[in-house]
């Protein structure tokens, strides 16, 4: 968890040196999630929207030079981009199968054929439920939202679509995992942290290395950082986590994003 100390740089009561890191490193990298870390949920995914100033933010750490920054989402890389105001900064979509760099060419990678068969009889079965109106198809996976919904409801609808469609996902190179507010069926072969493991790979061997996320999807870049660098969750800290540090809310982040710019600044 975070302690404010008023004015001055909340400190980490998990990681005491934090900020100390942050100063004194000679290279940075900062990840950071979309959904549940810059804004706050919304039942329509599209009306997420950053807290005022995140946008900002964002800019002002791209411009500093001091931070190399990145978005790694499992939003379509279009709608972050959008949300956020088409920042200069490297934005990872669909859970690492879309790369937008701030300059240069934008990348997909394609699921298999079988990946795709498998995603498609998903897609179009669900689609036909009661709930069709839920379901998201993007490039690698398939979501069935659930957020709006009663919790029990939710919970029954998708422990019910796992259970169904378990087994079709593992003969078909998928992986059913869930996420705060729904159920996603994506493909095998990238995460989040791939991802992060191929971002750190253009930086310098002793760069600090940090990433803020909020849910199961997130775990996947707090694991490969447990050796190389620091996971922090967002929200819920009563779940075991890979992660080392805890903020509270989508609040926390904005603070600590002011601090880290202000951290950074003399550097």
């Amino acid at each position: 968890m975070i302690k404010s100390h008023g004015n001055d740089d909340f400190a980490f009561a998990d990681i005491p040196n934090f900020w100390r890191q942050v100063r004194n490193a000679t290279s940075r990298f900062l990840g950071l999630d979309y959904d549940g870390t810059l804004a706050p949920f919304a039942i329509e995914p599209i009306h997420a929207h950053p807290l005022p100033g995140v946008a900002d933010l964002l800019r002002n750490l791209a411009a500093s030079g001091t931070t190399e920054i990145a978005i790694i989402s499992g939003r379509p890389a279009h709608e972050v981009a959008a949300l956020l105001g088409d920042p200069p900064l490297t934005i990872v979509g669909s859970h690492g199968f879309e790369w937008w760099p701030p300059n240069g060419d934008k990348q997909t990678h394609r699921p298999t054929q079988i990946q795709e068969r498998g995603l498609d009889t998903i897609r179009d079965a669900l689609m036909r439920c009661r709930y069709g109106q839920k379901v998201e198809t993007k490039v690698a996976s398939i979501a069935m939202h659930t957020r709006g919904m009663a919790p029990k409801s939710a919970s029954v609808l998708e422990r019910e679509t796992v259970a169904k469609w378990g087994f079709w996902a593992m003969q078909h190179e998928l992986e059913w995992r869930m996420f705060n507010g729904g159920v996603e069926v994506r493909c095998l072969g990238w995460n989040k942290g791939d991802a992060f493991v191929k971002l750190l790979g253009s930086q310098p061997k002793d760069t600090l290395a940090v990433y803020l996320g909020d849910d199961d999807t997130d775990e996947d870049a707090f694991a490969v950082l447990r050796d190389r660098g620091i996971g922090i969750k967002v929200g819920d800290s009563g779940k075991p986590t890979a992660a080392r540090a805890h903020l509270t809310d989508c609040s926390a982040v904005v603070d600590f994003l002011q601090t880290w710019l202000r951290a950074t600044a003399s550097t």
